[in-house]
């Protein structure tokens, strides 16, 4: 079946969740791809926090920077298709990458990763 569109793209990240409501359902339910923009809410999740998250629960996953955890609790949702943080950075780019390496994130580790990310906004 020819649809004319075939992938859309939204906002998701640990704190902006909307989307899980309805369109992320609905994009499931119309074999439609999620391309996710701001997964690190434009570096924010990363770089403005009042504190250093602890990593120790995400060390099994092979996570070694916050944003990869992020990345990873975006990447986590078997909705989405793929995700597109930005970066001013160059070197940032392969840390990013790499978070698609990582083993798959559970539910616990998704809710912890959200939590720690709230906890220091």
């Amino acid at each position: 079946m020819h649809r004319r569109i075939d992938t859309v793209q939204i906002p998701y990240n640990v704190v902006q969740r909307e989307v899980e409501e309805k369109l992320l359902p609905l994009a499931e339910e119309l074999g439609i791809g999620v391309m996710v923009m701001e997964p690190l809410k434009k570096g924010r999740y990363v770089k403005e926090l009042k504190g250093v998250p602890d990593l120790s629960p995400l060390k099994d996953l092979g996570a070694e920077t916050w944003a990869q955890a992020l990345l990873a609790w975006v990447a986590a949702d078997l909705r989405v298709s793929t995700t597109i943080p930005a970066t001013s950075r160059p070197e940032r780019i392969t840390e990013n990458a790499l978070a698609g390496n990582l083993k798959p994130m559970p539910q616990e580790l998704r809710d912890y990763a959200r939590e720690e990310t709230v906890r220091l906004l």
